[in-house]
């Protein structure tokens, strides 16, 4: 039960904009579980835990994502503080692991950056869609929200989910693919950075984290 209480706060994560779910499951103290659980897939263990966090995260997602809209169309600051707060709460746990401030320097400028560039209204492709969507779920710090609406697909990517009840095959299954192709790379990379640079990790996503922090409390003044 705990497990999917902890799924439907990563899933609010990766809708509220600015905030990224995987950062959120950092908070939790799932992350590291999640992308070995992911690389052992097929163990008995991984399949139970994924599947209980699942739950919760397409719960969230699917139900919350109509919630999510309401809160931000009538109490916007309010959500979006709440969350900024949830995750400045989480940079302690982070800081443990850094040992290279010069890194989170820079991948917080690149990132907010890449978040202020004006909307670039990027051709709409489901697959594109689902591929950056796994990125932006398994990379901590980069929020999807953010991302996809500096690239003109937020509203795209918010309308899938709102409807993926409505189980549109021309949709769901280029997303699915574009979303599995992606996971299966990434988690694969994040593995890797983890077993043999795993500081240097963390100061990225320390980076990453502070960029998405102030993007949020760039959109609540």
């Amino acid at each position: 039960m705990i497990l999917i209480l902890k799924g439907l706060l990563i899933g609010i994560g990766k809708i509220i904009p600015g905030v990224s779910g995987s950062i959120i499951a950092i908070r939790l103290n799932v992350y590291e579980d999640i992308i070995c659980s992911l690389n052992n897939i097929f163990n008995k263990r991984s399949i139970i835990f994924l599947s209980k966090l699942g739950i919760g995260i397409i719960v969230s997602i699917i139900f919350g994502s109509n919630i999510i809209t309401y809160l931000l169309n009538n109490f916007y600051i309010i959500t979006i503080l709440i969350f900024t707060i949830l995750i400045i709460s989480g940079i302690p746990s982070i800081i443990k692991e850094v040992n290279n401030y010069l890194i989170s320097v820079i991948s917080c400028i690149m990132y907010t950056l890449l978040l202020n560039i004006p909307n670039m209204n990027i051709s709409s492709n489901y697959f594109i869609i689902g591929f950056l969507e796994s990125l932006t779920t398994i990379i901590p710090g980069i929020s999807g929200t953010a991302l996809f609406m500096s690239f003109g697909l937020y509203d795209e990517l918010l309308y899938l989910f709102s409807n993926m009840y409505k189980f549109d095959i021309s949709i769901l299954l280029p997303f699915i693919v574009g979303f599995i192709i992606g996971t299966i790379i990434i988690v694969k990379f994040i593995e890797y950075c983890l077993n043999n640079y795993k500081s240097k990790t963390y100061s990225i996503i320390l980076g990453l984290l502070i960029g998405s922090i102030i993007t949020m409390i760039e959109k609540i003044i």
